[in-house]
């Protein structure tokens, strides 16, 4: 997948997902909307599936305040 870049940016590529799934992380153990168990499933899902765990937890974790703020409009 990453054969022709070059070390730098190979190295910016894996930088950049680090700090996506790290980032992921934090807002997730941050949240106290979230059970234990919740924090623990997504935790899992987010390190087995680096990209797809982390951008679907983000995802769903923008969803779920923007339907919270839709709520507390109405």
């Amino acid at each position: 997948m990453f054969g022709n870049l070059t070390v730098g940016t190979h190295a910016a590529v894996l930088l950049v997902i680090m700090l996506l799934e790290v980032g992921a992380l934090v807002v997730l153990w941050r949240d106290r909307t979230r059970s234990q168990l919740a924090k623990v499933v997504w935790t899992v899902v987010v390190v087995v599936l680096p990209v797809l765990g982390a951008l679907g937890f983000l995802l769903n974790w923008a969803l779920g305040r923007l339907a919270d703020r839709l709520d507390r409009a109405h």
